[in-house]
């Protein structure tokens, strides 16, 4: 039976910030189709993500390695997007310093407000860090919708460790057989959540991943096309924790 539900946050609940830059891309002068800025951002964060994942835990990983890398990232992006001025990758990184709330996908609150009634746990483990995660939820007036928020500087680690997924599962009191985790990401979300004896989710409103793609067959996942897929998934009640 299951009784708790975790989510990640970017890209499963609040859409991913880069959205904002097509606007913000105009007002400087550089206007950009939001396909495209898409297109260059995700190519860019996949990069950033792999870089990631070398450096965490090792003697790199310190705060000096991260801002000298971010400027590389949003210099990056202006490159893919054809801007041949420097000035833009520093406004870039000026605006998403100040963490931007982006806004929720369509689909979020109303799965949350079916879920709002029984007596599940809820939580968010996200790769962000505390201060623009908590923003986010408190924007959007979700703050107090879950039980449990792990940040990426927390100290529990990031996912795919199964670190975060314990630590929230210890503080809801809760056991990880009977828990599911939803997120966006194959590798970092559901692989996560299989180390941790989760059941994944992956949200895939776009159908970039299909049941019969390829895939790691280590990695053991639920494709959801909308939030609202999971209420398929799950008693319609939720049962209490030991």
């Amino acid at each position: 039976m299951i009784d708790t539900i975790l989510f990640d946050l970017d890209g499963t609940l609040v859409q991913h910030s880069h959205v904002l830059l097509p606007e913000k891309l105009a007002d400087w002068g550089h206007p950009r189709p939001a396909a495209v800025v898409e297109t260059a951002f995700t190519t860019q964060i996949h990069w950033f993500y792999e870089y990631a994942a070398q450096v965490q835990g090792t003697a790199q990983d310190t705060p000096e390695t991260w801002q000298r890398i971010w400027p590389i990232f949003y210099r990056r992006i202006t490159e893919s997007l054809e801007i041949d001025d420097a000035a833009i990758s520093e406004q870039m990184a000026f605006f998403f310093a100040d963490e931007p709330t982006p806004p929720l996908f369509e689909d979020t609150l109303p799965l949350l407000k079916e879920l709002a009634d029984g007596p599940w746990h809820l939580g968010v483990i996200t790769q962000r860090g505390r201060l623009g995660a908590t923003r986010f939820l408190r924007d959007h007036g979700l703050l107090d919708s879950f039980g449990i928020l792990v940040a990426g500087d927390d100290g529990f680690g990031r996912k795919p460790a199964p670190d975060p997924f314990h630590h929230a599962l210890g503080y809801l009191r809760c056991r990880a057989d009977r828990a599911i985790f939803v997120g966006d990401r194959l590798d970092d979300d559901c692989g996560g959540a299989c180390s941790a004896g989760l059941r994944a989710f992956l949200i895939d409103r776009h159908g970039v991943y299909l049941e019969d793609g390829e895939r790691p067959t280590e990695i053991q996942f639920t494709r959801l096309a909308t939030l609202l897929e999971l209420l398929e998934h799950i008693p319609i009640q939720g049962s209490g924790h030991d």
